[in-house]
């Protein structure tokens, strides 16, 4: 855990705080009661993984300064921060992970985590457009980045611009460590592959 932790910090920006959390049964104790409420329908394994990813967001958003930090769950899955705050959770099967900053640092931010494992061709295909340049990027793992990026990607323009996207809405170059989205949006990227995938994309605020 440590390690992932360490990776994530490796690639936040000023400002950005982050937290992981290997997923245990039993996490979702964690779910606020609010939060509890606005997932209520969901089955118990996705419950659990919520909630070891609230825990790490709750314990972030107290050391910004947080005196309220439930993080309701939004009509599309996508969390809803507290007002001042801009963050990001993500987990695969095993680990969770989050990442939060003031707003005054970052508009917008997106991270995700995936096994350091190639992606299926027929997965690959789907993620991939025309427009992404993959660079030099390892050829085993090169789709399962991308895919993680454009997570991560996604993650950070929907707060933006409330607009549901697909893989092909996303282009990807690598050598400029940017992804750009159909409705214009531009996000940094930068991820790390060991000891596993953890993709992150964010826009600096504007000052």
């Amino acid at each position: 855990m440590q390690r992932v932790e360490q990776a994530l910090a490796g690639l936040a920006p000023l400002g950005l705080i982050v937290g992981c959390r290997h997923i245990q049964a039993g996490d979702e104790q964690y779910l606020l009661p609010e939060e509890n409420a606005s997932m209520a329908t969901r089955e118990p394994g996705a419950r659990a993984a919520t909630g070891a990813g609230r825990h790490i967001a709750h314990e972030l958003l107290r050391r910004l300064g947080c005196m309220n930090p439930a993080i309701l769950r939004g009509r599309f899955g996508n969390p809803i921060w507290p007002a001042g705050i801009v963050g990001s959770i993500a987990h695969d099967d095993t680990m969770a992970v989050a990442v939060a900053a003031r707003s005054g640092e970052l508009r917008s931010v997106g991270v995700d985590i995936e096994p350091a494992l190639p992606l299926p061709d027929d997965l690959r295909a789907v993620v991939a457009a025309p427009e992404d340049r993959l660079g030099d990027l390892d050829p085993n793992l090169g789709g399962r980045i991308l895919f993680a990026v454009k997570e991560a990607a996604y993650k950070a323009s929907f707060p933006l611009d409330g607009r549901v996207l697909g893989f092909e809405d996303i282009a990807v170059d690598f050598e400029k460590g940017e992804a750009v989205t159909s409705p214009g949006r531009r996000l940094a990227v930068c991820f790390a592959t060991s000891p596993c995938i953890l993709a992150l994309t964010y826009t600096a605020s504007e000052r």
